[in-house]
Formats: structure tokens, C-alpha cells, sequence
């Protein structure tokens, strides 16, 4: 019995809980430039980015759902999240000893 619930812990729950972005956190642009001469490549449109004065907190409480996460290159992570028709970007910076920021803090942006 011992060994089965030592298997569970060892091997099933982290496959379990691996992080749903996993495929986004794949090494490398895999993705066709936007300048490469490709049918594949798309276009880079610009896309309005507006601040949300909420807190990534504020808005889980709120209703909002996270549907992917991914790392922000090493400084945070970078959340997706959805609540009705509204997508929101929120990146969560973590406490950084020996500074100043000493607090969580995010921000967070509508792109629709």
C-alpha cells in the first residue's frame, strides 16, 4: 500500500499538474516571422493594449478565469485570462529580496 501511494506522489501527480502552457513554453520561435516570405507568416498588425487598473488578484475575485499561464522571461508570469467576452493579460512580478520590491505586484492589460 505503501509503495502504490509513493508511486502516486513520484510519478502521477506531477504529470497531473504540469502547467496547461506547457506548449507555449517550448524552446525557440517555432512560429514563421513576420517578415519571412512564407504563406505561412502572418502580418504584424498593431494591437491596442489598454491598462486595467486592477490587480490580477482583484480580477480572479471579480469572476475572471486564467486560461493560460506562461514564464515572462524570468521576471514574472504572464497570465491569460477571460471573463464574458473580455480578455485580459496580467504579468505577476513575485518579491525580489535585497530591493525595494518586497510585495507581489501585477499589471494587467485588456486586449479587447
Amino acid at each position: 500500500m505503501m509503495q502504490k501511494l509513493f508511486l502516486l506522489l513520484v510519478v502521477v501527480l506531477p504529470i497531473l499538474f504540469r502547467p496547461a502552457s506547457g506548449f507555449a513554453q517550448g524552446r525557440g520561435d517555432w512560429l514563421p516571422q513576420s517578415d519571412v516570405k512564407s504563406p505561412y507568416a502572418a502580418l504584424s498588425v498593431p494591437t491596442a493594449l489598454k491598462p486595467v487598473p486592477d490587480s490580477l488578484a482583484s480580477l480572479l475575485t471579480k469572476g475572471y478565469r486564467i486560461t493560460t499561464t506562461a514564464d515572462y522571461g524570468g521576471s514574472g508570469a504572464l497570465f491569460t485570462l477571460v471573463w464574458q467576452r473580455q480578455t485580459v493579460i496580467c504579468v505577476l512580478t513575485a518579491p525580489v529580496p535585497g530591493t525595494d520590491q518586497n510585495v507581489p505586484t501585477s499589471r494587467c492589460w485588456a486586449l479587447n
